[in-house]
Protein backbone atom coordinates (compact mmCIF):
# COMPACT_ATOMS: atom_id res chain seq x y z
CA UNK A 1 0.00 0.00 0.00
CA UNK A 2 1.74 3.04 -0.88
CA UNK A 3 -0.10 4.97 2.07
CA UNK A 4 1.65 3.31 4.45
CA UNK A 5 4.69 3.68 2.75
CA UNK A 6 4.31 7.52 3.35
CA UNK A 7 3.59 7.18 6.74
CA UNK A 8 6.93 5.37 7.30
CA UNK A 9 8.85 7.67 4.98
CA UNK A 10 7.26 11.43 7.39
CA UNK A 11 8.39 8.96 10.44
CA UNK A 12 11.75 8.02 9.69
CA UNK A 13 12.37 11.48 8.38
CA UNK A 14 11.10 12.65 11.81
CA UNK A 15 9.10 15.12 10.43
CA UNK A 16 6.64 16.52 13.41
CA UNK A 17 5.02 19.90 11.58
CA UNK A 18 1.21 20.14 12.00
CA UNK A 19 1.44 19.61 8.26
CA UNK A 20 3.68 16.10 8.10
CA UNK A 21 1.41 15.14 10.83
CA UNK A 22 -1.81 15.74 9.08
CA UNK A 23 -0.96 13.87 6.56
CA UNK A 24 0.51 10.98 8.73
CA UNK A 25 -3.14 10.96 9.97
CA UNK A 26 -4.84 10.77 6.54
CA UNK A 27 -2.70 7.97 5.44
CA UNK A 28 -3.14 6.00 8.72
CA UNK A 29 -6.64 6.80 8.30
CA UNK A 30 -6.43 5.41 4.74
CA UNK A 31 -4.21 2.56 5.02
CA UNK A 32 -6.94 1.27 8.05
CA UNK A 33 -9.93 1.90 5.63
CA UNK A 34 -7.61 -0.18 2.92
CA UNK A 35 -7.16 -2.96 5.71
CA UNK A 36 -10.51 -3.08 6.88
CA UNK A 37 -12.04 -3.11 3.29
CA UNK A 38 -10.14 -6.14 2.58
CA UNK A 39 -10.94 -7.98 6.06
CA UNK A 40 -14.61 -7.43 4.96
CA UNK A 41 -14.36 -8.74 1.49
CA UNK A 42 -12.85 -11.74 2.88
CA UNK A 43 -14.49 -12.07 5.82
CA UNK A 44 -18.20 -11.67 3.85
CA UNK A 45 -16.34 -14.46 0.81
CA UNK A 46 -16.27 -17.05 3.66
CA UNK A 47 -19.66 -16.27 5.70
CA UNK A 48 -21.17 -16.62 1.96
CA UNK A 49 -19.71 -19.78 1.82
CA UNK A 50 -20.57 -21.03 4.57
CA UNK A 51 -24.09 -20.09 4.49
CA UNK A 52 -24.27 -22.88 1.51
CA UNK A 53 -22.42 -25.36 3.42
CA UNK A 54 -25.21 -24.64 6.36
CA UNK A 55 -27.82 -24.78 3.33
CA UNK A 56 -26.18 -28.00 2.52
CA UNK A 57 -26.43 -29.65 6.02
CA UNK A 58 -29.86 -29.27 6.52
CA UNK A 59 -30.51 -30.51 3.29
CA UNK A 60 -28.61 -34.04 4.38
CA UNK A 61 -29.20 -33.46 7.80
CA UNK A 62 -28.68 -37.31 9.89
CA UNK A 63 -29.35 -38.58 13.22
CA UNK A 64 -25.18 -38.27 14.07
CA UNK A 65 -25.85 -34.42 13.25
CA UNK A 66 -29.02 -34.08 15.47
CA UNK A 67 -26.80 -36.15 18.63
CA UNK A 68 -23.88 -33.71 18.36
CA UNK A 69 -26.65 -30.81 18.13
CA UNK A 70 -28.53 -31.76 21.35
CA UNK A 71 -24.55 -31.79 22.32
CA UNK A 72 -24.24 -28.29 22.05
CA UNK A 73 -27.43 -27.32 23.15
CA UNK A 74 -26.57 -29.02 26.26
CA UNK A 75 -23.60 -27.18 26.39
CA UNK A 76 -24.89 -23.38 25.73
CA UNK A 77 -27.05 -24.38 28.72
CA UNK A 78 -24.03 -25.08 31.21
CA UNK A 79 -21.66 -23.20 30.87
CA UNK A 80 -20.63 -19.35 30.11
CA UNK A 81 -21.93 -18.02 26.64
CA UNK A 82 -18.82 -16.42 25.94
CA UNK A 83 -16.67 -19.62 26.59
CA UNK A 84 -19.06 -22.40 25.07
CA UNK A 85 -18.01 -21.18 21.34
CA UNK A 86 -16.05 -18.71 19.91
CA UNK A 87 -17.70 -15.83 17.62
CA UNK A 88 -14.58 -15.93 15.78
CA UNK A 89 -15.15 -18.65 13.61
CA UNK A 90 -15.37 -17.61 9.69
CA UNK A 91 -17.56 -14.58 11.84
CA UNK A 92 -20.39 -16.97 11.41
CA UNK A 93 -23.38 -16.40 13.49
CA UNK A 94 -23.14 -19.45 16.05
CA UNK A 95 -27.01 -20.13 15.98
CA UNK A 96 -26.81 -21.21 12.68
CA UNK A 97 -27.08 -25.28 12.36
CA UNK A 98 -23.95 -25.25 10.91
CA UNK A 99 -21.90 -24.12 13.78
CA UNK A 100 -23.73 -25.33 15.96
CA UNK A 101 -23.09 -29.44 14.44
CA UNK A 102 -19.32 -28.54 13.77
CA UNK A 103 -18.33 -26.75 16.84
CA UNK A 104 -15.40 -28.15 19.22
CA UNK A 105 -16.36 -28.12 22.60
CA UNK A 106 -12.81 -28.09 23.73
CA UNK A 107 -11.51 -25.33 21.29
CA UNK A 108 -14.43 -23.14 20.73
CA UNK A 109 -13.74 -23.10 16.86
CA UNK A 110 -15.99 -24.27 13.58
CA UNK A 111 -14.20 -27.24 12.23
CA UNK A 112 -15.65 -28.40 8.79
CA UNK A 113 -15.09 -31.62 8.00
CA UNK A 114 -12.62 -32.81 4.95
CA UNK A 115 -14.48 -35.35 3.13
CA UNK A 116 -11.15 -37.14 2.91
CA UNK A 117 -7.88 -38.92 4.90
CA UNK A 118 -9.32 -41.14 7.92
CA UNK A 119 -13.12 -40.54 6.84
CA UNK A 120 -13.32 -43.20 4.34
CA UNK A 121 -11.60 -46.10 7.23
CA UNK A 122 -14.83 -44.78 9.00
CA UNK A 123 -16.45 -45.41 6.14
CA UNK A 124 -15.10 -49.18 6.17
CA UNK A 125 -16.00 -49.39 9.71
CA UNK A 126 -19.81 -48.79 9.38
CA UNK A 127 -19.83 -51.14 6.42
CA UNK A 128 -18.18 -53.89 8.61
CA UNK A 129 -20.99 -53.06 11.32
CA UNK A 130 -24.02 -53.56 8.58
CA UNK A 131 -22.32 -56.48 6.92
CA UNK A 132 -22.56 -58.28 10.29
CA UNK A 133 -25.60 -57.02 11.50
CA UNK A 134 -28.92 -56.48 9.19
CA UNK A 135 -26.65 -58.13 6.56
CA UNK A 136 -26.17 -61.27 8.31
CA UNK A 137 -29.89 -60.84 9.59
CA UNK A 138 -31.03 -60.88 5.85
CA UNK A 139 -30.02 -64.07 5.50
CA UNK A 140 -32.16 -65.54 8.40
CA UNK A 141 -34.77 -66.56 5.84
CA UNK A 142 -32.35 -69.10 4.93
CA UNK A 143 -32.75 -70.32 8.36
CA UNK A 144 -36.40 -70.56 8.67
CA UNK A 145 -37.02 -72.69 5.54
CA UNK A 146 -35.13 -74.90 6.86
CA UNK A 147 -36.73 -74.96 10.33
CA UNK A 148 -40.21 -74.62 8.69
CA UNK A 149 -39.84 -77.90 6.42
CA UNK A 150 -37.51 -80.26 9.06
CA UNK A 151 -39.06 -79.47 12.20
CA UNK A 152 -35.97 -78.85 14.14
CA UNK A 153 -37.03 -78.17 17.75
CA UNK A 154 -40.41 -80.42 19.09
CA UNK A 155 -43.17 -78.65 19.75
CA UNK A 156 -42.44 -75.68 17.63
CA UNK A 157 -45.27 -74.46 15.30
CA UNK A 158 -44.50 -72.41 12.64
CA UNK A 159 -45.66 -69.55 14.49
CA UNK A 160 -42.59 -69.84 16.91
CA UNK A 161 -40.12 -69.52 13.91
CA UNK A 162 -42.31 -66.39 12.36
CA UNK A 163 -42.01 -64.93 16.15
CA UNK A 164 -38.32 -65.35 16.23
CA UNK A 165 -37.75 -63.71 13.15
CA UNK A 166 -39.27 -60.89 13.95
CA UNK A 167 -37.71 -60.19 17.11
CA UNK A 168 -33.77 -59.35 16.08
CA UNK A 169 -35.25 -56.27 13.83
CA UNK A 170 -38.33 -55.69 16.34
CA UNK A 171 -35.70 -54.88 19.33
CA UNK A 172 -33.31 -53.58 16.30
CA UNK A 173 -35.48 -51.17 15.95
CA UNK A 174 -36.79 -50.55 19.46
CA UNK A 175 -33.96 -50.02 21.11
CA UNK A 176 -32.27 -47.96 18.39
CA UNK A 177 -32.33 -45.20 20.68
CA UNK A 178 -30.89 -46.98 24.27
CA UNK A 179 -28.25 -47.62 21.71
CA UNK A 180 -27.60 -44.12 21.33
CA UNK A 181 -28.04 -43.35 24.68
CA UNK A 182 -25.02 -45.88 25.78
CA UNK A 183 -23.05 -44.40 23.21
CA UNK A 184 -23.62 -40.98 25.24
CA UNK A 185 -23.17 -42.37 28.62
CA UNK A 186 -19.81 -44.88 27.99
CA UNK A 187 -18.83 -44.32 24.40
CA UNK A 188 -18.67 -45.38 21.51
CA UNK A 189 -16.66 -48.15 21.64
CA UNK A 190 -17.75 -49.63 24.95
CA UNK A 191 -21.16 -49.77 23.23
CA UNK A 192 -20.02 -51.53 20.28
CA UNK A 193 -18.20 -54.15 22.51
CA UNK A 194 -21.16 -55.21 24.72
CA UNK A 195 -22.86 -55.47 21.63
CA UNK A 196 -19.76 -58.08 20.35
CA UNK A 197 -19.76 -59.99 23.55
CA UNK A 198 -23.80 -60.54 23.59
CA UNK A 199 -23.84 -61.19 20.10
CA UNK A 200 -21.10 -63.99 20.55
CA UNK A 201 -23.44 -65.55 23.40
CA UNK A 202 -26.40 -65.40 21.34
CA UNK A 203 -24.69 -67.40 18.71
CA UNK A 204 -22.78 -70.09 20.72
CA UNK A 205 -25.78 -70.50 22.62
CA UNK A 206 -27.73 -71.15 19.39
CA UNK A 207 -25.96 -73.45 18.50
CA UNK A 208 -26.25 -75.55 21.59
CA UNK A 209 -30.20 -75.62 22.43
CA UNK A 210 -32.07 -78.38 22.13
CA UNK A 211 -35.39 -76.78 23.39
CA UNK A 212 -37.15 -73.95 21.60
CA UNK A 213 -37.16 -71.16 24.69
CA UNK A 214 -33.61 -71.15 24.14
CA UNK A 215 -33.75 -70.54 19.98
CA UNK A 216 -36.35 -67.12 21.49
CA UNK A 217 -33.65 -66.22 23.78
CA UNK A 218 -30.72 -66.34 21.84
CA UNK A 219 -31.41 -66.35 17.93
CA UNK A 220 -34.26 -63.66 18.96
CA UNK A 221 -33.46 -61.61 22.10
CA UNK A 222 -29.89 -61.65 22.44
CA UNK A 223 -29.34 -60.98 18.55
CA UNK A 224 -31.91 -58.42 18.34
CA UNK A 225 -29.98 -56.62 21.27
CA UNK A 226 -26.40 -57.05 19.85
CA UNK A 227 -27.40 -55.25 16.28
CA UNK A 228 -28.72 -52.49 18.15
CA UNK A 229 -25.50 -51.99 20.25
CA UNK A 230 -23.31 -52.96 17.02
CA UNK A 231 -24.82 -51.24 14.24
CA UNK A 232 -26.00 -47.68 15.73
CA UNK A 233 -22.72 -46.07 17.35
CA UNK A 234 -20.40 -45.95 14.28
CA UNK A 235 -23.69 -45.21 11.93
CA UNK A 236 -23.89 -41.61 14.24
CA UNK A 237 -20.29 -41.22 14.16
CA UNK A 238 -19.76 -41.29 10.04
CA UNK A 239 -22.05 -37.55 9.50
CA UNK A 240 -18.98 -36.08 11.16
CA UNK A 241 -16.30 -37.17 8.67
CA UNK A 242 -18.21 -36.03 5.29
CA UNK A 243 -20.16 -32.80 4.38
CA UNK A 244 -19.99 -32.40 0.57
CA UNK A 245 -19.09 -36.48 -0.17
CA UNK A 246 -21.78 -37.32 2.32
CA UNK A 247 -24.05 -38.73 -0.18
CA UNK A 248 -21.64 -40.74 -1.19
CA UNK A 249 -20.14 -41.78 2.24
CA UNK A 250 -23.36 -43.17 3.63
CA UNK A 251 -24.26 -44.83 0.18
CA UNK A 252 -20.80 -47.05 0.36
CA UNK A 253 -21.51 -47.56 4.16
CA UNK A 254 -25.04 -49.01 3.34
CA UNK A 255 -23.48 -51.71 0.71
CA UNK A 256 -22.65 -53.76 3.89
CA UNK A 257 -26.42 -54.34 3.97
CA UNK A 258 -26.73 -56.19 0.50
CA UNK A 259 -23.29 -57.54 0.64
CA UNK A 260 -23.70 -59.43 4.07
CA UNK A 261 -27.24 -60.97 3.09
CA UNK A 262 -25.74 -62.58 0.15
CA UNK A 263 -22.02 -63.62 1.94
CA UNK A 264 -24.46 -64.92 4.94
CA UNK A 265 -27.07 -66.05 3.10
CA UNK A 266 -25.09 -68.68 0.29
CA UNK A 267 -22.92 -69.62 3.40
CA UNK A 268 -25.24 -70.50 5.28
CA UNK A 269 -27.36 -72.48 3.13
CA UNK A 270 -24.12 -74.60 1.89
CA UNK A 271 -23.31 -74.82 6.05
CA UNK A 272 -26.85 -76.28 6.78
CA UNK A 273 -27.16 -78.87 3.45
CA UNK A 274 -23.38 -80.28 4.28
CA UNK A 275 -24.23 -80.51 7.86
CA UNK A 276 -28.02 -81.40 7.65
CA UNK A 277 -28.90 -78.92 10.46
CA UNK A 278 -27.80 -75.29 12.06
CA UNK A 279 -25.35 -76.24 15.14
CA UNK A 280 -22.23 -75.55 13.11
CA UNK A 281 -23.61 -72.77 10.56
CA UNK A 282 -24.14 -70.68 14.18
CA UNK A 283 -20.68 -71.21 15.51
CA UNK A 284 -19.60 -70.24 11.76
CA UNK A 285 -21.50 -66.87 12.48
CA UNK A 286 -20.55 -66.79 15.79
CA UNK A 287 -16.64 -66.92 15.06
CA UNK A 288 -17.14 -64.82 11.36
CA UNK A 289 -18.97 -61.87 13.35
CA UNK A 290 -17.57 -61.30 16.32
CA UNK A 291 -14.00 -61.09 14.00
CA UNK A 292 -15.54 -58.55 11.84
CA UNK A 293 -17.31 -56.52 14.65
CA UNK A 294 -13.80 -56.35 17.01
CA UNK A 295 -12.34 -54.87 13.67
CA UNK A 296 -15.09 -52.53 13.20
CA UNK A 297 -14.67 -51.27 16.75
CA UNK A 298 -10.81 -50.62 16.55
CA UNK A 299 -11.09 -48.22 13.38
CA UNK A 300 -14.43 -46.57 14.28
CA UNK A 301 -13.64 -42.92 15.62
CA UNK A 302 -15.55 -39.82 15.94
CA UNK A 303 -14.20 -36.45 14.70
CA UNK A 304 -14.62 -34.29 17.29
CA UNK A 305 -15.29 -36.80 20.20
CA UNK A 306 -18.23 -35.86 22.40
CA UNK A 307 -17.19 -36.54 26.28
CA UNK A 308 -19.38 -39.16 27.42
CA UNK A 309 -21.36 -38.62 30.68
CA UNK A 310 -20.45 -41.52 32.53
CA UNK A 311 -22.54 -43.84 35.23
CA UNK A 312 -22.12 -41.84 38.00
CA UNK A 313 -23.56 -38.84 37.61
CA UNK A 314 -27.46 -40.07 37.35
CA UNK A 315 -28.24 -36.09 36.41
CA UNK A 316 -26.13 -36.02 33.15
CA UNK A 317 -27.65 -39.64 32.41
CA UNK A 318 -31.51 -38.28 32.73
CA UNK A 319 -30.57 -35.26 30.79
CA UNK A 320 -28.93 -37.84 28.00
CA UNK A 321 -31.82 -39.63 28.22
CA UNK A 322 -34.63 -36.81 28.00
CA UNK A 323 -32.62 -35.99 24.22
CA UNK A 324 -34.51 -38.57 22.68
CA UNK A 325 -38.11 -38.26 24.08
CA UNK A 326 -40.69 -35.07 23.33
CA UNK A 327 -44.19 -36.13 24.29
CA UNK A 328 -45.25 -33.14 22.12
CA UNK A 329 -43.62 -34.56 19.17
CA UNK A 330 -45.88 -37.69 19.37
CA UNK A 331 -48.51 -36.25 19.29
CA UNK A 332 -47.86 -33.90 15.58
CA UNK A 333 -49.86 -35.57 12.64
CA UNK A 334 -47.61 -35.13 10.65
CA UNK A 335 -45.18 -37.22 12.90
CA UNK A 336 -47.96 -39.77 12.89
CA UNK A 337 -47.84 -39.75 8.96
CA UNK A 338 -44.59 -40.41 8.65
CA UNK A 339 -44.64 -43.12 11.19
CA UNK A 340 -47.25 -44.73 9.33
CA UNK A 341 -45.49 -44.77 6.04
CA UNK A 342 -41.84 -45.94 7.27
CA UNK A 343 -43.59 -48.37 9.13
CA UNK A 344 -45.91 -49.68 5.99
CA UNK A 345 -42.70 -49.82 3.87
CA UNK A 346 -40.65 -50.99 6.85
CA UNK A 347 -42.74 -54.45 6.92
CA UNK A 348 -43.50 -55.47 3.48
CA UNK A 349 -39.44 -54.93 3.71
CA UNK A 350 -39.03 -57.68 6.44
CA UNK A 351 -42.04 -60.01 4.96
CA UNK A 352 -40.62 -60.36 1.59
CA UNK A 353 -37.50 -60.89 3.02
CA UNK A 354 -38.13 -63.70 5.49
CA UNK A 355 -40.77 -65.27 2.88
CA UNK A 356 -39.51 -65.31 -0.24
CA UNK A 357 -36.72 -68.54 0.00
CA UNK A 358 -39.95 -70.26 2.07
CA UNK A 359 -42.12 -69.19 -0.85
CA UNK A 360 -39.76 -70.79 -3.36
CA UNK A 361 -39.91 -74.04 -1.11
CA UNK A 362 -43.59 -74.23 -0.75
CA UNK A 363 -43.76 -74.00 -5.05
CA UNK A 364 -42.09 -76.76 -5.57
CA UNK A 365 -38.43 -75.44 -5.88
CA UNK A 366 -35.21 -76.65 -3.67
CA UNK A 367 -33.74 -75.22 -0.37
CA UNK A 368 -30.91 -74.29 -2.25
CA UNK A 369 -32.98 -72.12 -5.03
CA UNK A 370 -34.38 -70.74 -2.36
CA UNK A 371 -31.32 -69.34 -0.29
CA UNK A 372 -30.19 -68.38 -3.98
CA UNK A 373 -33.47 -66.18 -4.13
CA UNK A 374 -32.86 -64.82 -1.04
CA UNK A 375 -29.43 -63.99 -1.72
CA UNK A 376 -30.60 -61.82 -5.32
CA UNK A 377 -32.83 -59.87 -3.42
CA UNK A 378 -29.66 -58.89 -1.39
CA UNK A 379 -27.29 -58.02 -4.69
CA UNK A 380 -30.08 -56.22 -5.48
CA UNK A 381 -30.15 -54.27 -2.22
CA UNK A 382 -26.55 -53.83 -2.90
CA UNK A 383 -26.99 -51.97 -5.57
CA UNK A 384 -30.08 -50.22 -4.67
CA UNK A 385 -29.71 -48.87 -1.24
CA UNK A 386 -26.53 -46.26 -2.28
CA UNK A 387 -27.79 -45.56 -5.04
CA UNK A 388 -31.55 -44.41 -3.72
CA UNK A 389 -29.47 -41.74 -2.19
CA UNK A 390 -27.39 -40.53 -4.64
CA UNK A 391 -30.61 -40.41 -6.95
CA UNK A 392 -32.43 -38.56 -4.41
CA UNK A 393 -29.89 -36.14 -4.05
CA UNK A 394 -29.92 -35.37 -7.36
CA UNK A 395 -33.47 -35.53 -8.58
CA UNK A 396 -35.27 -35.02 -5.66
CA UNK A 397 -35.83 -37.01 -2.27
CA UNK A 398 -39.54 -37.62 -2.29
CA UNK A 399 -39.43 -38.11 -6.24
CA UNK A 400 -37.28 -41.32 -5.59
CA UNK A 401 -39.54 -42.01 -2.73
CA UNK A 402 -42.79 -42.10 -4.73
CA UNK A 403 -41.45 -43.86 -7.54
CA UNK A 404 -39.67 -47.13 -5.61
CA UNK A 405 -43.07 -47.85 -3.36
CA UNK A 406 -45.02 -47.54 -6.58
CA UNK A 407 -42.48 -49.87 -8.24
CA UNK A 408 -42.60 -52.08 -5.52
CA UNK A 409 -46.68 -52.24 -5.50
CA UNK A 410 -46.25 -53.01 -8.89
CA UNK A 411 -43.55 -56.01 -8.61
CA UNK A 412 -45.73 -57.91 -6.14
CA UNK A 413 -48.67 -57.68 -7.93
CA UNK A 414 -47.84 -58.31 -11.40
CA UNK A 415 -44.86 -60.03 -10.63
CA UNK A 416 -44.61 -61.89 -7.89
CA UNK A 417 -48.30 -63.06 -7.33
CA UNK A 418 -47.97 -64.67 -11.43
CA UNK A 419 -44.44 -66.38 -10.95
CA UNK A 420 -44.54 -69.71 -10.53
CA UNK A 421 -40.94 -70.73 -12.23
CA UNK A 422 -37.57 -70.52 -10.92
CA UNK A 423 -36.23 -68.14 -13.33
CA UNK A 424 -39.31 -65.53 -13.16
CA UNK A 425 -38.45 -65.72 -9.25
CA UNK A 426 -34.91 -64.25 -9.98
CA UNK A 427 -35.51 -61.28 -12.09
CA UNK A 428 -38.34 -60.55 -9.85
CA UNK A 429 -35.56 -60.64 -6.45
CA UNK A 430 -33.66 -58.47 -8.38
CA UNK A 431 -35.95 -55.62 -9.14
CA UNK A 432 -37.60 -55.69 -5.74
CA UNK A 433 -34.06 -55.78 -4.32
CA UNK A 434 -33.44 -52.64 -6.14
CA UNK A 435 -36.13 -50.63 -4.32
CA UNK A 436 -37.40 -52.35 -0.97
CA UNK A 437 -34.49 -50.67 0.76
CA UNK A 438 -36.53 -47.13 0.59
CA UNK A 439 -37.83 -46.79 3.75
CA UNK A 440 -34.91 -47.62 5.45
CA UNK A 441 -32.63 -45.50 3.53
CA UNK A 442 -34.97 -42.50 3.04
CA UNK A 443 -37.00 -42.46 6.80
CA UNK A 444 -34.04 -40.01 8.44
CA UNK A 445 -34.37 -37.79 5.25
CA UNK A 446 -38.00 -37.39 5.35
CA UNK A 447 -37.59 -36.87 9.23
CA UNK A 448 -34.59 -34.06 8.82
CA UNK A 449 -37.15 -32.17 5.73
CA UNK A 450 -40.23 -31.60 7.47
CA UNK A 451 -39.08 -31.21 11.16
CA UNK A 452 -36.29 -28.49 12.50
CA UNK A 453 -33.09 -29.63 13.59
CA UNK A 454 -33.31 -29.17 17.24
CA UNK A 455 -36.35 -32.24 16.94
CA UNK A 456 -34.84 -34.22 14.20
CA UNK A 457 -33.37 -36.72 17.13
CA UNK A 458 -36.45 -37.28 19.58
CA UNK A 459 -38.32 -37.51 16.28
CA UNK A 460 -36.36 -40.36 14.57
CA UNK A 461 -36.14 -41.79 18.41
CA UNK A 462 -39.96 -41.99 18.25
CA UNK A 463 -40.66 -43.18 14.56
CA UNK A 464 -38.35 -45.87 14.72
CA UNK A 465 -39.75 -46.98 18.13
CA UNK A 466 -43.03 -47.17 16.59
CA UNK A 467 -42.07 -49.72 14.27
CA UNK A 468 -40.52 -52.20 17.14
CA UNK A 469 -45.02 -53.89 17.47
CA UNK A 470 -45.16 -54.21 14.01
CA UNK A 471 -41.88 -55.80 13.09
CA UNK A 472 -42.65 -58.54 15.69
CA UNK A 473 -45.32 -60.10 14.19
CA UNK A 474 -44.89 -59.92 10.45
CA UNK A 475 -43.44 -62.88 10.03
CA UNK A 476 -46.37 -64.08 12.08
CA UNK A 477 -49.00 -62.53 10.03
CA UNK A 478 -47.61 -63.81 6.90
CA UNK A 479 -47.12 -67.28 8.91
CA UNK A 480 -51.09 -66.96 9.54
CA UNK A 481 -52.27 -65.90 5.55
CA UNK A 482 -50.80 -69.35 4.42
CA UNK A 483 -52.93 -72.15 3.43
CA UNK A 484 -51.41 -75.16 3.26
CA UNK A 485 -52.54 -77.84 0.31
CA UNK A 486 -52.90 -74.85 -2.59
CA UNK A 487 -51.26 -74.28 -5.17
CA UNK A 488 -50.09 -71.26 -3.63
CA UNK A 489 -49.82 -71.54 -0.63
CA UNK A 490 -48.73 -67.83 -0.27
CA UNK A 491 -51.48 -65.90 -2.20
CA UNK A 492 -52.63 -63.74 0.86
CA UNK A 493 -49.90 -62.80 1.75
CA UNK A 494 -48.60 -62.08 -1.14
CA UNK A 495 -51.75 -59.41 -1.58
CA UNK A 496 -50.93 -58.65 2.18
CA UNK A 497 -47.56 -57.15 1.27
CA UNK A 498 -48.46 -55.33 -2.41
CA UNK A 499 -51.35 -53.55 -0.25
CA UNK A 500 -49.06 -52.48 2.82
CA UNK A 501 -46.76 -51.15 -0.33
CA UNK A 502 -49.83 -49.64 -1.76
CA UNK A 503 -50.43 -47.51 0.82
CA UNK A 504 -47.23 -46.53 1.46
CA UNK A 505 -47.16 -45.26 -2.06
CA UNK A 506 -50.32 -43.31 -1.23
CA UNK A 507 -48.66 -41.73 2.08
CA UNK A 508 -45.63 -40.83 0.39
CA UNK A 509 -48.33 -39.14 -2.21
CA UNK A 510 -49.33 -36.68 0.82
CA UNK A 511 -46.00 -36.28 2.47
CA UNK A 512 -44.65 -35.21 -0.75
CA UNK A 513 -47.38 -32.66 -1.44
CA UNK A 514 -46.62 -31.29 2.03
CA UNK A 515 -42.95 -30.59 1.27
CA UNK A 516 -43.68 -29.00 -2.26
CA UNK A 517 -46.22 -26.97 -0.65
CA UNK A 518 -44.18 -25.69 2.44
CA UNK A 519 -40.89 -25.00 -0.07
CA UNK A 520 -42.86 -23.10 -2.31
CA UNK A 521 -44.64 -21.15 0.22
CA UNK A 522 -40.76 -20.11 1.46
CA UNK A 523 -40.26 -19.18 -2.11
CA UNK A 524 -43.33 -17.27 -2.67
CA UNK A 525 -42.55 -14.98 0.58
CA UNK A 526 -38.78 -14.66 -0.49
CA UNK A 527 -40.29 -13.42 -3.48
CA UNK A 528 -42.66 -11.04 -2.37
CA UNK A 529 -39.83 -9.58 -0.26
CA UNK A 530 -38.01 -8.71 -3.05
CA UNK A 531 -40.81 -7.29 -5.04
CA UNK A 532 -41.27 -4.49 -2.69
CA UNK A 533 -37.46 -3.80 -2.61
CA UNK A 534 -37.32 -3.84 -6.04
CA UNK A 535 -40.67 -1.55 -6.30
CA UNK A 536 -39.07 0.95 -4.58
CA UNK A 537 -35.66 0.63 -6.68
CA UNK A 538 -38.00 0.80 -9.98
CA UNK A 539 -39.51 3.97 -9.39
CA UNK A 540 -35.68 5.71 -9.32
CA UNK A 541 -34.11 3.81 -11.76
CA UNK A 542 -36.42 2.12 -15.36
CA UNK A 543 -33.51 -0.59 -16.16
CA UNK A 544 -34.82 -2.42 -13.02
CA UNK A 545 -38.17 -2.97 -14.32
CA UNK A 546 -37.06 -6.13 -16.19
CA UNK A 547 -35.94 -7.99 -12.68
CA UNK A 548 -40.15 -6.54 -11.71
CA UNK A 549 -41.62 -8.58 -14.60
CA UNK A 550 -39.71 -11.58 -13.60
CA UNK A 551 -39.98 -11.52 -10.08
CA UNK A 552 -43.91 -11.02 -10.71
CA UNK A 553 -43.72 -14.01 -13.31
CA UNK A 554 -42.29 -15.94 -10.55
CA UNK A 555 -45.11 -14.85 -8.27
CA UNK A 556 -47.80 -15.40 -10.71
CA UNK A 557 -46.10 -19.23 -10.79
CA UNK A 558 -45.68 -20.21 -7.21
CA UNK A 559 -49.55 -18.66 -6.37
CA UNK A 560 -50.74 -21.38 -9.04
CA UNK A 561 -49.36 -24.10 -7.78
CA UNK A 562 -50.57 -23.06 -4.06
CA UNK A 563 -54.11 -22.78 -5.41
CA UNK A 564 -56.84 -25.15 -3.27
CA UNK A 565 -58.99 -27.93 -4.92
CA UNK A 566 -58.54 -31.64 -5.86
CA UNK A 567 -55.86 -31.02 -9.39
CA UNK A 568 -53.59 -28.37 -7.58
CA UNK A 569 -53.15 -30.53 -4.74
CA UNK A 570 -52.59 -33.86 -7.02
CA UNK A 571 -50.40 -31.68 -9.08
CA UNK A 572 -48.26 -31.05 -6.29
CA UNK A 573 -48.36 -34.73 -5.13
CA UNK A 574 -47.53 -36.13 -7.99
CA UNK A 575 -46.04 -33.74 -10.58
CA UNK A 576 -42.22 -34.38 -10.79
CA UNK A 577 -40.27 -31.61 -8.11
CA UNK A 578 -37.14 -31.16 -6.90
CA UNK A 579 -37.64 -31.91 -3.43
Amino acid sequence: MPQAGAVYTNLKKGDTDAESISNCSSNVVSVSSSVAAALSFRGNKLQDGNKELNNLLESQFEIGDALRLTEYQGDRDTTDLESAASPAAYDLDDTTTLNKVFTNKSTGELELPLDKGYGWVVVLSVFLAMFITWGCNSAFGVFLSFFLSHGTFDGATKYDYAIIAGLPVALCQGLSSLSMMMMRVIGVKLTMLIGTVIMLAGYLWASFATHLWELYLTQGVMIGISMALVSMPPAACLPGWFLKKRAVSMGLSLLGTGIGGVTFGLAANKMISDYGDTRWCYRMLAITCTGVSLIAIVLVRERIPIKPTGLRSIKNMRKAASNYVDVKIMKLPTVLLICAWFNLGIFAYSLMIYTLASYAVARGMSQHQGSILTALLNVGQTVGRPAIGLIGDRYGRYNVIVVHTFLLTVYTFAFWIPATTFVQLIFFALMCGFSVGVSNVMNSVVISDIMPPEQVLPTWGFVIFTGTGPLLVVELIAQALTQPGKSNPYIHTQIFSGFCFFTSFVLSLVLKERSVRVRTKAKLQKVMDQIDVSSSITKEFDKVSERQKNLESRKVKYEKILQDGIQPYFKRAVFPCNT
